[in-house]
């Protein structure tokens, strides 16, 4: 039998956001990649009316530095990458959210900026706590890549368990006519 983190074990067992259908939300993180062409120093503004130049779902973000392409894609600098979703909280308390990237990454549940590791530099983690109730909560992560080596990991630490990768099964999005066929 296959080891399940308790994290895992809890959040199958909490049901999918209130009101939605099962078939509405499926797995993993909407990810919208963004070839900006120039230098970055810091995230770009990404205007509302552009659209990406390539879609997909992730399951998890787990990339590990690099100085090649970003896996699946054909970008290796001046780009930004953004994966929203939800995220399923297994029971209320405080989480610890962890990013570790080259270069910058944010990530921020409900609105709120929970991480902010922005900034050039190698592969570098940082964290930030928030309270949660348990249920789903409005996840966006970004990254952004100037030039050389590119790496993006989004961890999590929930109450009484250890740090891990957050898990496919905490990740969720609503159903995309175009991804989700």
């Amino acid at each position: 039998m296959r080891w399940m983190s308790p994290v895992l074990a809890l959040l199958i067992a909490v049901p999918s956001a209130v009101g939605q259908e099962p078939d509405e939300m499926k797995p993993g993180l909407i990810a919208e990649f963004f070839n900006i062409g120039k230098a970055l120093e810091t995230f770009p503004t990404i205007a509302a009316e552009r659209k990406p130049d390539l879609r997909r779902v992730d399951r998890l973000i787990n990339y590990e530095q690099t100085a090649d392409t970003f896996p699946g894609t054909d970008m290796a600098d001046h780009f930004y990458v953004r994966w929203t979703g939800r995220i399923k909280i297994p029971r209320d308390g405080k989480f610890t959210f962890f990013t570790e990237s080259d270069d910058g990454s944010r990530v921020w549940i409900d609105g709120k900026v929970i991480v902010d590791n922005g900034g050039l530099h190698a592969m570098e983690e940082k964290s930030g706590d928030v309270e949660l109730k348990a249920g789903d909560h409005d996840l966006k992560v970004e990254l952004f890549e100037n030039d050389g080596e590119v790496g993006c990991k989004l961890s999590w630490e929930a109450p009484n368990a250890a740090k891990e990768i957050l898990p496919e099964g905490a990740l969720i999005h609503k159903k995309d006519k175009d991804l989700d066929k």
